[in-house]
């Protein structure tokens, strides 16, 4: 085995609610209230009973396929050649996602804090850390996200609890207003980014119990749904749809709203460090399984020699693939969901009916 770490099923809940959470310090919340505006809150219910029914799919397929990854078992289900084909765009998909956490981040940061810093220099900092994460293996970023995830999650829930006096109910009224189509329109594209955990197939053969996958995956979506829900919803209710959907992060903007007694504010510094060091993890976490998974499908002894590699590709999509903010935001928008939708429901719904046609399993299982 190329990865011989072994994580806790704790360790996997807090991957996988990082991953999920550290998307919402970006443009998605204001993108799904733009896609869904008042409703964006009942999509994000929405997008999370649809992710729990994948995961469902994804632990089965981790338990027919005992000690593989859905790299190593398209491989076992369909060939050397078409599976390696169809596995390779696991890894690719990873290393998307990441190129995509780094802009975002990087972006964030000289927005709100180092106006002056040059972008390159904030993504390239961040870059160092990342790489230097994800080649000290799974085990290492497990503990990590085990001390992290809690601090972020309870920081969330406190920050909540200041801001909800600053909000206004009637401005979330009415709902279903425009018919059921927002909402039927907002689900799925929530779905896509919370379908990011499609990255617990990488983490099932490694956890030292394999059968809490979808108990795992359960507890973390619905966390990381409830973070995304209080963060729509409150950003209606303080801002109102029509201001909130063109925010480059309305969870940011939220925490600049607390002020508390005279001498509790500038909560935004402490979100903020929070923020980017789950973004860092969740970076570090797609990079080593693209890593992972090249290495298998090509049969190398290990996977460190792509790290290296995954963050210089990575880092300079970030760096080259958008011209401005406005055109990373319309590809999130327009084109991430349907690139997304395709791996992390069709690819695998596809491996899923071809395991079960060709009577395909893991030689443990």
């Amino acid at each position: 085995m190329l990865e011989k770490g072994i994580i806790s099923t704790r360790q996997f809940i807090l991957m996988l609610f990082i991953i999920i959470t550290s998307f919402t310090a970006l443009q998605v919340p204001g993108l799904l209230i733009l896609t869904a505006g008042r409703d964006a809150w009942l999509s994000t219910i929405g997008g999370w009973l649809l992710d729990v029914l994948l995961a469902i799919v994804y632990a089965y397929l981790g338990v027919r396929f005992p000690g593989e990854n859905f790299v190593q078992y398209s491989l076992t289900i369909l060939g050397k050649y078409i599976g390696g084909f169809f596995g390779m765009l696991f890894p690719l998909f990873f290393l998307m996602v990441c190129s995509l956490l780094q802009r975002g981040l990087s972006q964030l940061i000289n927005f709100a804090f180092l106006p002056t810093t040059p972008f390159a220099v904030i993504l390239i900092s961040g870059a160092l850390i990342i790489g230097y994460s994800a080649r000290k293996g799974i085990e290492v970023i497990g503990r990590v996200s085990e001390v992290l995830g809690p601090i972020y999650f309870f920081s969330i829930l406190v920050l909540v609890g200041l801001i909800i006096p600053s909000a206004d109910i009637q401005r979330l009224q009415p709902q279903l207003d425009q018919g059921f189509y927002p909402f039927l329109i907002g689900s799925p594209f929530i779905l896509t980014f919370y379908g990011i955990c499609i990255i617990m197939g990488m983490f099932i053969p490694l956890n030292n119990r394999i059968e809490n996958g979808f108990l795992s995956k359960f507890i973390a979506v619905s966390m990381g749904a409830f973070v995304v829900g209080a963060t729509v919803t409150l950003a209606v209710g303080v801002f109102g749809d029509n201001i909130a959907k063109n925010m480059i992060s309305p969870s940011l903007n939220l925490t600049r709203m607390i002020f508390v007694g005279g001498f509790i504010e500038r909560m935004e510094i402490v979100w903020m460090m929070i923020a980017v060091g789950a973004g860092i993890m969740a970076s570090s976490m797609m990079i080593w399984a693209f890593s992972l998974g090249i290495s298998q499908i090509f049969s190398l002894q290990s996977y460190k020699p792509f790290v290296i590699p995954g963050v210089f590709l990575s880092s300079t999509l970030a760096l080259t693939s958008f011209g401005g903010n406005a055109e990373n935001t319309q590809f999130i928008h327009f084109s991430y969901p349907l690139i997304a939708f395709a791996i992390e429901t069709g690819l695998i719904l596809f491996l899923l009916l071809m395991a079960l046609l060709l009577k395909k399993r893991g030689k443990a299982s």
